[in-house]
């Protein structure tokens, strides 16, 4: 049995992540200390890029 490589709309991931509001989730890392150091990686991209 072989595996499709076509996708028929979007993959889950990319569905997940539009759900998600950058603001709050920025306000969030911001009320926790999160953005202190930050200059462009925002707790936003981290957490886009961290899903491994």
């Amino acid at each position: 049995m072989s595996k499709s490589s076509n996708f028929f709309g979007q993959p889950i991931y990319g569905q997940l992540i539009k759900s998600l509001d950058r603001e709050k989730i920025v306000e969030i890392s911001r009320k926790h200390g999160g953005e202190k150091y930050v200059k462009s990686f925002d707790g936003y991209t981290h957490l886009l890029t961290s899903h491994t």
